[in-house]
């Protein structure tokens, strides 16, 4: 009966030839492993101890009675085999007498030094033989019963110093017997785990040396030596270099030899840019990228310099080389391999044969290309150069280049990112990005020279046109030429980005025009990426997410974002805050939708029009029925190819959205407008326009709102349009531009009474009584307001009730009607709670406590003021504005109570809201408020500070006799007045307009 026992996995016991593992307990396994690894010898029991039982909290109470009780079990299983190991206690421990032939980890021994035998005697084949042998003992993790510290020690042991090394030995064995196609399987295996280890590099040199793969070879050698640089391994390198210099020189013998020839020095950079300025980030970073610790000797290695067209790479990399060509004592030389150009594309052979040309060798056609790059390599090995390959069209359009030149610094520049070429090199890359705006007018003023005296404005003017493009610069200061002053101040004001990048410099010579450049580019892309190039060039937005752009291309999710990768590798996209969203630079827009114009049919263009607006509708759409599931919507439309928009799985995503896509969202609903599609226009702005009020976002709603009102004027929807028209006069009051809200409002209220809408009717008039007390004719605001309550009552309309009720108590508090305003208010709160309007019922408790307020009740005022807060905090989608009228009720208060830092707390937190949200109105009130209590408590130049900010907003949106009145008070506190009039915050927090309109899908719903 045959008898192995198995350490090299999980313990085992090979019986009738089949291993068995699963025989005894764990501990038992973890016994006879230990045994089996001092097979003969007594184990004493404290080592028994510390591999089974180490690392555990505590061992075994009685140790000796617990490894007799394992022993005995042990020999059980022990009596099956034939012929039987003896297992005994000896001498304070236990011994284990067994033949180790009979033990798996002792017969990968001897047949490891059998291999290694074989191979001394250049028997290669049954080296190999008993190599595999020997690993296929291996059945996955030594000792894989055992998780002590000494086991995991000694498994690590063995691996690196027997498993890896044995490896080694079947590896060379295979080479020796010429199977590089299965040494080359092995190592890509072995090298998952141990890509560094430098024996495993050589062999795998050797593996490549085997299959001509010479190119390979020397890209690797590169790339691992530099690597074993970086972690500064210099012995690892020596082993390396020393390995591939007997390589190279077995290859030398087999092949041609080439006459020797002088040496030259070549010095081939073209001239420097005469008037070079900027870019001291830039060629900084290129020193840095190339630095090494043998300067004088020139440092080695590969750098990619990429960047759009026209951004200036090769001026700036030939300034640079200029700079320091003084450290290549081997010399500099520069192709233009006409990557990108009209020209035919320099191929390889070209550029070896011109470079041994410039060192010294002049090309035969007698010799084999790969004998004239073996020679180009050698030649290289012996000194360090500059090596500027520029403009590169891909990285298979330089790669085969790179090896060859293996000890010299190699800079690369290319309109592509070269990804490729960087991660199997590992090469370091340096991004040029446009001039600042800086630069640009230096620029553009060198080039100039004294030939114009342009004004400052002017020449910011025409550098901002150029949008730091080095390229556009010099054709624009070319095209000026030597016209007189005035003529160019008339040039400028005349001229556009399209002029910039079409017709200058077309004078003599086409190939010169911003256009030829980017042209290039352009068609270097393959078509399905050409084409949705031009087609994103129509986005409205100033950047658009991948969902957008697939929006776009009628091709696969994946087949889209492989082409946004192309584009943004070719530096016609940019992605430079997030990963999934792109913009363009201002002239690459420009020249795409040029190319929209010329390549893409006008049905084409239109059809994508339709296909992005209808795209934002329906994610708007989506987004606003999970923030406000209560509201309606306005009733979709109908095509006859819909287009799907984006869904949200909660609100905070639909959040999210709205935040991200908030600006372009705008430039949406205006491009949409200016194209005709007024339909989808008003309704896609009255949906974004809640969002923007619930947010504060006032400037932004009533941009919005004022579209709306014209694209449904224009689509003759008259509903659409005084429901719009009612939304914005809600906005223009909020923003104090009362006399165009009032019109906007009577003409809602016309619509509305005319069609007898009575919810239409509620609203409109909730919006004018907001308009008439913010005048302060708080008797006529009631008036309206008690009107509303009647219509609201007959519509059956809970939330328009509630307001009612609510505003109906703050015009009578203005009337110092308060126990009248009690009953309207606590009324509000009942309808509100009803329906769980939470706006509603923060402000009819915020107004229950100005009434205690000014009844000099401070304790009821600011217990109802922080209910408010509780209740607007706790609502799913707070109410902004509400949430900044509460906390600056509350400043005020707690001052008076004397809580200051409470005070303090409140004011503060409603700035950061007010900022957050964008709302300069309600940023402007708090501002003021904390002044007033800086200066409430002595801090003149924290209050004037404030007070300062406070004024500059107010000037900017009103109200202006506010900050008339701020800035009064300013003067007084510097000619050392110790009052100043104290405005009360209630006079100052203008009401929240209603958040709640819905939507323009009917004026009823208002």
């Amino acid at each position: 009966m045959e008898i192995t026992f198995g350490i090299l996995g999980r313990v085992a016991l090979r019986i009738g030839g089949e291993l068995q593992e699963k025989w005894g307990r764990p501990r038992e396994h973890a016994i006879l492993a230990t045994l089996l690894l001092y097979p003969n010898r007594t184990v004493p029991i404290a080592t028994l101890l510390e591999w089974v039982w180490s690392g555990e909290r505590r061992g075994p109470q009685d140790p000796v009675s617990t490894l007799h009780t394992y022993a005995t079990r042990l020999r059980r299983s022990l009596d099956r085999l034939s012929p039987r190991p003896l297992l005994s206690a000896a001498n304070g421990g236990y011994l284990l007498e067994v033949d180790k032939s009979l033990i798996d980890y002792h017969q990968f021994r001897a047949l490891i030094a059998q291999a290694r035998e074989f191979s001394h005697q250049n028997e290669a084949v049954r080296a190999r033989d008993c190599a595999r042998q020997a690993l296929a003992l291996w059945r996955g993790r030594p000792l894989d019963d055992i998780s002590s510290e000494p086991a995991e020690a000694w498994r690590t042991r063995v691996i690196q110093d027997e498993w890896l090394p044995a490896n080694t030995t079947l590896l060379a064995a295979l080479i020796a017997a010429g199977q590089f196609e299965d040494a080359l399987v092995q190592l890509n295996e072995l090298q998952i785990d141990y890509p560094d280890d430098v024996n495993l590099v050589k062999l795998r040199l050797s593996t490549l040396h085997g299959l001509s793969r010479s190119l390979e070879l020397n890209a690797y050698y590169i790339n691992m030596r530099q690597r074993f640089r970086r972690d500064a391994d210099d012995q690892a390198m020596e082993h390396l270099r020393r390995h591939h210099d007997r390589l190279v020189s077995q290859t030398a013998e087999n092949d041609q030899t080439l006459p020797a020839a002088p040496l030259l020095v070549p010095r081939q950079l073209p001239h420097d840019v005469p008037k070079f300025v900027g870019r001291r980030a830039l060629i900084d970073a290129l020193d840095v990228a190339t630095v090494t610790a043998d300067k004088e000797a020139g440092p080695s290695g590969i750098v990619i310099v990429d960047g759009m067209a026209g951004v200036g790479k090769t001026a700036l990399v030939v300034h640079w080389g200029h700079r320091v060509r003084k450290h290549f004592p081997g010399g500099d030389l520069y192709v233009n391999l006409n990557g990108f150009s009209p020209h035919q594309k320099i191929p390889q052979s070209t550029v070896v044969d011109d470079f041994l040309l410039a060192l010294g060798y002049p090309p035969d056609s007698g010799y084999s290309p790969r004998s004239k790059e073996l020679l180009l390599s050698q030649l290289f090995a012996e000194r360090r150069a500059l090596v500027i390959l520029d403009n590169a069209r891909s990285t298979d359009h330089v790669q085969r280049l790179i090896p060859l030149l293996t000890n010299c610094l190699v800079v690369v520049t290319s309109r592509q990112r070269l990804t490729a070429l960087s991660t199997a090199t590992g090469a370091r890359r340096i991004r040029v990005d446009p001039m600042t705006p800086v630069e640009g007018i230096e620029l553009l003023s060198a080039r100039l020279d004294l030939r114009h005296e342009l004004a400052p404005d002017v020449q910011a003017h025409l550098a901002d046109l150029c949008h730091g493009l080095p390229l556009i610069i010099t054709i624009l200061t070319d095209h000026v030429g030597d016209r007189r002053s005035a003529q160019l101040s008339t040039f400028v004001r005349n001229l556009t980005i399209r002029d910039l990048i079409t017709e200058i410099g077309q004078d003599e010579d086409e190939l010169h025009t911003a256009t030829a450049f980017f042209m290039w580019s352009y068609q270097a892309l393959a078509a399905p990426e050409r084409r949705l190039f031009r087609l994103l060039g129509l986005h409205p937005g100033t950047d658009m997410s991948t969902e957008t752009a697939r929006v776009y291309d009628d091709r696969t999710p994946m087949e889209t974002r492989r082409s946004l990768r192309i584009l943004v590798g070719a530096h016609l996209l940019e992605s430079p805050h997030a990963f999934d969203r792109f913009q363009f630079h201002d002239l690459i827009r420009e020249f795409s939708l040029t190319c929209a114009e010329q390549d893409e049919p006008a049905e084409q263009r239109r059809a994508a029009d339709l296909r992005i607006v209808s795209h934002y509708l329906a994610t708007a759409t989506a987004a606003h029925k999970t923030l406000y599931p209560g509201q309606p919507t306005a009733p979709g439309l109908s095509m006859e190819s819909p287009v799907p928009g984006l869904t949200f799985a909660d609100a905070e995503h639909a959040k999210a959205w709205f935040d991200q896509e908030r600006m372009t969202a705008v430039a949406v609903v205006k491009y949409a407008a200016d194209r005709g599609l007024h339909a989808h226009a008003w309704r896609l702005a009255d949906m974004i326009a809640t969002v923007f009020d619930r947010k504060g976002s006032y400037a932004d709603s009533q941009q919005v709102r004022a579209l709306a009102v014209s694209s449904a004027a224009a689509a003759g929807e008259r509903e659409a349009e005084a429901s719009s028209l009612a939304g914005l006069g809600m906005v223009l009051t909020v923003r104090g531009e009362l006399v165009e809200a009032e019109r906007a409002l009577l003409a809602a209220l016309r619509f509305a009474e005319e069609t007898h809408h009575l919810r239409g009717q509620g609203s409109t008039l909730t919006l004018l009584g907001r308009l008439t007390m913010r005048r302060g004719d708080f008797a006529a605001a009631a008036a309206l307001f008690d009107r509303c309550l009647r219509v609201n009552q007959q519509a059956s309309d809970q939330e328009g009730l509630a307001w009612a009720h609510c505003l109906l108590g703050e015009a009578l508090i203005g009337l110092d009607q308060h126990d009248e305003a009690l009953v309207h208010l606590h009324q509000a709160q009942f309808h509100a709670q009803r329906i769980d309007e939470r706006s509603v019922q923060a402000t009819a408790l915020l107004e229950i406590g100005s009434v205690y307020r000014d009844r000099d009740d401070y304790a009821s005022a600011v217990a109802y003021s922080r209910q408010a807060l509780d209740v607007i905090s706790g609502a799913p989608f707070p109410d902004f504005a509400i949430s900044i009228r509460v906390r600056l009720a509350l400043a005020e208060i707690t001052a008076h109570l004397a809580e200051t830092d409470d005070a303090y707390e409140h004011a503060r937190r409603a700035i950061e809201i007010s900022q957050q949200t964008r709302n300069l109105t309600a940023e402007a009130q708090s501002w003021d408020v904390l002044g007033q209590l800086y200066y409430t408590c002595g801090e003149l130049y924290d209050a004037a500070t404030a007070w300062q900010r406070a004024a500059e907003i107010y000037a900017a949106v009103g109200p202006a006799v506010r900050a008339a009145e701020i800035r009064a008070n300013l003067r007084r506190i510097q000619e050392g007045q110790t009052k100043v009039p104290y405005a009360r915050t209630s006079s100052l927090v203008s009401k929240p307009a209603l958040p709640d309109l819905g939507t323009t899908s009917d004026i009823a719903d208002h």
